[in-house]
């Protein structure tokens, strides 16, 4: 918002000056009658965390309600080991960190903070350290980006490997020791298993088109969804051979993001073409709906025990703010 002084001409007389600034649009400004507050409304469309009840079968959602309640983008990845709280990232300090927060509680703890910016934590297999991507902040695309970890209750960060361009880590739980991590390469991707502990690369790499993947639980698939391609269709391919199979979804297109649900028996898939909903995918391609918003429905990340979600959703924020003495 910027102010400026007027001839009574109604000409500008001087240079605006800048009052307030901030991300979202303003509108209905209003000044005081004494000339010394102004009160405006400001709208945001921000990704905040929900929390899903499910029902014992993983096919309807029971509960739903808002974890993070600031204005600033906060976007979950993966639970403690004991599904009592979410881990996310978010840049509500001005750079991206790594979050916290308890699902009983309405404040997020700040694990890890850095010049650079940090995303994706994730668990290690045996759950004992969350990894996470590190980019410099000047980072161009043949740059290196960083893998990280840190204790699960906290303290010193420790280099897992570098690599350029890395998008996505994620690991399998025990007894599977899989994780693997993706680097961008124009429209490919390129996919490594790694060791957590070591850093070493155990592998070769796959090779795929831009999309949307999840590892399963056992660490022996991923299940893939292109962007641009056939998005009613999910592929399943086999971490060891690389041998894929096409899982239609029937009655649903537009697919998008994909998660595996805690058992690893099926996919959490966003939809987001006729419907914005969040879907629950048997590996027979039966379709049921959890979630329909009116929001943006991201995805949603499965607490180890199956029993919650954290969904990601957009939706705007509407807030009433009071300037004085500008």
């Amino acid at each position: 918002m910027w102010t400026v002084s007027l001839r009574r001409a109604g000409k500008i007389s001087e240079p605006p000056k800048r009052i307030t600034q901030g991300f979202g649009t303003i509108g209905r400004i209003t000044g005081s009658a004494d000339g010394k507050a102004l009160v405006f409304v400001r709208e945001r469309w921000s990704p905040s965390i929900y929390i899903g009840t499910l029902a014992a079968d993983g096919t309807q959602l029971l509960a739903h309600r808002r974890l993070t309640l600031d204005e600033s983008p906060s976007v979950p990845t993966a639970w403690t080991p004991d599904s009592s709280a979410v881990l996310f990232y978010s840049n509500r300090n001005g750079t991206w960190q790594i979050f916290k927060q308890h699902i009983d509680h309405s404040l997020a703890e700040n694990l890890v903070a850095a010049a650079e910016h940090l995303t994706e934590p994730r668990l290690t297999p045996d759950g004992s350290e969350i990894l996470y991507i590190a980019t410099p902040e000047s980072a161009g695309p043949q740059n290196p980006t960083f893998i990280f970890a840190i204790p699960i209750g906290g303290g010193t960060p420790r280099l897992v490997l570098k690599d350029v361009a890395i998008s996505t880590v994620t690991c399998a739980r025990l007894p599977s020791t899989m994780c693997l991590y993706s680097t961008a390469k124009g429209s490919t991707r390129e996919t490594f298993p790694f060791d957590a502990k070591s850093g070493k690369i155990t592998g070769p790499a796959q090779i795929d088109p831009e999309g949307f993947w999840s590892l399963s639980p056992d660490g022996s698939q991923r299940a893939f969804v292109t962007v641009g391609g056939n998005r009613g269709t999910i592929q399943l391919r086999s971490t060891s051979s690389g041998k894929t199979c096409d899982l239609v979804v029937k009655g649903w297109n537009g697919l998008m993001h994909i998660d595996w649900s805690a058992d690893g028996k099926s996919l959490l898939v966003g939809n987001h073409e006729a419907e914005n909903a969040l879907l629950n995918v048997t590996l027979d391609g039966r379709a049921s709906m959890l979630l329909h918003s009116g929001t943006f429905i991201g995805y949603a990340i499965p607490s180890p025990d199956g029993r919650s979600l954290a969904i990601l959703e957009v939706s705007p924020t509407k807030n009433v703010w009071q300037v004085e003495g500008y």
